[in-house]
């Protein structure tokens, strides 16, 4: 099974004592692969070929040339690292600093697993590969297998927008377009090991790749060709998100709002079909829905009947807002209450961790304040 990457060998991760070992850190990723059974492709640009020298052994390397405008970065898109894939071959798309424990015949369970279904894998995060004390990362998704042939319209279209390799947002975006063409299948084995770093993108690209996967997602509800029911239910979520935020001040809370839609899409649709490839049994689902419970049964007694909230009228839909729970702080829980950073950081580094939150408190609390007084302004209680 080929394992599609780029692997640029020039990498800065300190472990605990605060050595730096990201020199050797790709390598022993790439080899962990192979050791598993997969070939490597690792795909870049042309800029890179002299500084890659003679690269990784076993590696087949693939040197492309593009101009991806002044905001790209410096790898490359995912038109050039999904071209001339064999259809009918399953294929996975992994970071270059995920490490992967060594498996029995891991490639060839994979593989098959991947022939009728698209495939996630989360990351365990670890202080290092030599500790490896860890929690699974469920933001996003670092081994992502599929068979083009059974998803290629969501490539042809993911390939349209300017998605590249390490940017934000792929991960969210491309498993719920393929969602809609094939199933999600959750391997939930503690395989893939990556060692803890700080993010390695801003909020302004964040952000910018927020609203472009809004129109990749609001496109692909649309297109011909995808399971009725779950486009539908993606198209009444994305209009639901529309709604809700339609008027307000802050240009990006629609984005965060998207954001919990597709990692809890990604949870709940790989989730009811999890696995173990380690000990070859089904796993029982999770019981997460796409909504709470509450909501679930609000929304099904406010729009009992032939009508469906995108066609409610504004006042019904203000009605159906007003009800609805809403979750006043989003986001992940505060700094300092990650283990890794209470139990592996200086006492200065936890205060500082502590002030941190205190500050996103306040700031969090502001916008509570300004929400609640901005909705009583429009007649709401």
């Amino acid at each position: 099974m080929l394992l599609l990457t780029s692997a640029f060998p020039h990498l800065k991760r300190f472990d605990e004592h605060g050595t730096d070992v990201g020199k050797e850190l790709v390598g022993r990723c790439l080899r962990s692969w192979q050791d598993n059974g997969f070939r490597v492709l690792s795909v870049h640009n042309k800029a890179e070929e002299k500084l890659l020298g003679d690269g990784f052994p076993g590696v087949e390397y693939r040197f492309v040339e593009e101009q991806l405008g002044p905001a790209a970065r410096k790898t490359p898109s995912f038109a050039a690292v999904l071209a001339d894939l064999p259809p009918g071959e399953p294929v996975g798309i992994i970071n270059a600093d995920v490490f992967m424990a060594e498996s029995p015949d891991f490639a060839g369970r994979l593989s098959a697993t991947a022939a009728n279904a698209t495939v996630v894998m989360h990351r365990w995060e670890v202080p290092s590969l030599a500790r490896r004390q860890g929690r699974r990362f469920d933001l996003g998704v670092d081994l992502l297998a599929f068979t083009p042939e059974k998803i290629a319209p969501a490539i042809e279209a993911f390939t349209r927008f300017p998605y590249q390799l390490g940017v934000p947002w792929w991960d969210y975006a491309f498993p719920v377009a393929a969602s809609l063409y094939a199933p999600l299948v959750l391997v939930d084995d503690p395989v893939l090991l990556h060692h803890t770093h700080d993010q390695a993108w801003n909020d302004g690209e964040w952000h910018r790749f927020a609203e472009i996967s809004a129109d990749f997602l609001n496109a692909q509800s649309r297109a011909p060709g995808v399971d009725p029911k779950l486009a539908n239910e993606l198209q009444r979520r994305l209009n639901r998100i529309e709604r809700d935020h339609y008027g307000s001040k802050d240009p990006k809370e629609p984005n965060y709002a998207l954001a919990e839609l597709t990692i809890r899409w990604v949870h709940v649709l790989s989730e009811r079909k999890a696995l173990s490839l380690l000990s070859q049994m089904e796993l029982p689902p999770s019981g997460r829905t796409l909504d709470d419970a509450v909501e679930d049964d609000l929304l099904e007694g406010l729009l009992s009947g032939s009508q469906s909230y995108n066609s409610a009228e504004p006042s019904e839909a203000a009605e159906i807002r007003r009800k609805m729970p809403r979750r006043e702080f989003k986001g992940p829980p505060p700094l300092a209450l990650y283990n890794r950073v209470s139990t592996e950081s200086s006492p200065w580094q936890v205060l500082r961790a502590g002030l941190r939150d205190l500050g996103l408190v306040f700031r969090s609390t502001g916008k509570l304040l300004e929400r609640r007084f901005r909705r009583k302004r429009r007649g709401y209680s």
